[in-house]
């Protein structure tokens, strides 16, 4: 492991590529990866230090970027556990991979548990502190500004609650359901956005993690008037810098209306970009995308699937990245993403991911 002390400024250029990429023709496409398993994996760290050692989970994210020559930094953990932890959901710890909620004994068993959300005390409930203490680490070692995160209300209520149990609540008790929504929204999810704005006030990109909102989990209509109004009471609580980018299942559509009308719930979350995944991509191919993007003028992201990087060779994975950012990066506004390279993700996939964007990525404008 490096030393705290090391200089990743290097971080800087990466980011200045990312913030032109979305706003015109940078030099080559950006590349950044939610990378933190891969990185676990890579230094050889347990599962329960790695995710509760900021100086490790920082130096050992960094670390990796610079060896893989992925340019954008970005130190993301497990998002999706911090505020469920905080109000005292059981989260387990294995060895080789990032913790998960204990799915079988949920926080929130009744009406009557809603007592137990409350706003927690950012300084010292669960891991906020440790949070505040990354960010602000890979802030001092590489000059660029964090990219806060927080999971989304829905995602939240789901690991709270327990996912089967929230789906009954929404058609058979919709009024508890309400109240689940409202008091993780207004006194959990919000205040801890508010918190970390207040360590960096500077903050461009305050992301929230929303998985489980996702097609065939939920369905449109969920989508439309469960999940969508609680994001939007984030952005009007918390400002327009909030957003939530990964919903994800448009493949499961069946008509191009429907597929239109889900990535217009998306915009309608994450106004400032589209962003796509596989196997949505990859099943609908990224020139829908791009037409989409470009309609509503706004850059887009596509997403390189964590299942394809584990799977697919290195030859496979160069020519889907060869795609995505000739079709994408074609009049620039496009960056490439890397979703949640795990334990099991072969190194050389990675390389090739990497190696395909360097030999293609150059923004072409029309000819």
């Amino acid at each position: 492991m490096t030393s705290i002390h090391s200089n990743y400024a290097s971080f800087q250029e990466g980011a200045e590529r990312l913030e032109k990429a979305m706003s015109g023709i940078p030099d080559r496409v950006p590349m950044y990866a939610q990378i933190h398993e891969f990185a676990m994996h890579e230094v050889g760290v347990a599962a329960q230090e790695f995710y509760t050692t900021p100086a490790t989970l920082v130096t050992a994210t960094l670390e990796v970027l610079t060896k893989y020559g992925i340019d954008v930094g970005f130190v993301d953990y497990d998002v999706y556990n911090i505020e469920a932890e905080a109000l005292g959901q059981k989260v387990i710890f294995g060895d080789d991979h990032m913790p998960d909620v204990d799915r079988t004994e949920p926080l929130i068993q009744s009406r009557d548990d809603l007592d137990k959300i409350k706003t927690p005390d950012f300084d010292s409930a669960g891991r906020f502190a440790q949070v505040i203490e990354m960010h602000a680490l890979f802030k001092k070692l590489t000059g660029v500004e964090p990219a806060l995160q927080f999971c989304g209300p829905f995602s939240l209520a789901a690991n709270v609650r327990g996912i089967e149990r929230l789906l009954m609540d929404i058609y058979e008790d919709p009024g508890f359901a309400r109240s689940l929504f409202e008091r993780l929204t207004e006194e959990v999810v919000a205040p801890w956005i508010e918190h970390q704005k207040k360590h960096f006030p500077e903050a461009k990109s305050i992301g929230g993690s929303d998985a489980t909102a996702s097609l065939p989990i939920v369905n449109l209509r969920i989508l439309e008037q469960w999940i969508v109004p609680y994001v939007l009471r984030l952005r009007e609580l918390c400002g327009d810098e909030v957003y939530v980018p990964n919903w994800v299942g448009e493949r499961y559509l069946k008509t191009p209306e429907k597929i239109e009308k889900m990535l217009e719930l998306k915009l309608q979350v994450s106004p400032a970009f589209l962003e796509g995944q596989d196997p949505d991509v990859a099943a609908l191919g990224p020139e829908l995308y791009k037409e989409h993007a470009e309609q509503h003028n706004v850059p887009l992201v596509l997403g390189v699937g964590a299942g394809f990087l584990d799977q697919a060779t290195p030859e496979q994975v160069a020519d889907r990245v060869r795609r995505y950012v000739e079709v994408g990066g074609k009049n620039g506004r496009f960056a490439l993403y890397l979703c949640n390279l795990g334990a099991t993700t072969p190194p050389e996939n990675v390389r090739a991911a990497i190696d395909a964007v360097r030999t293609y990525g150059t923004c072409l404008p029309a000819s």
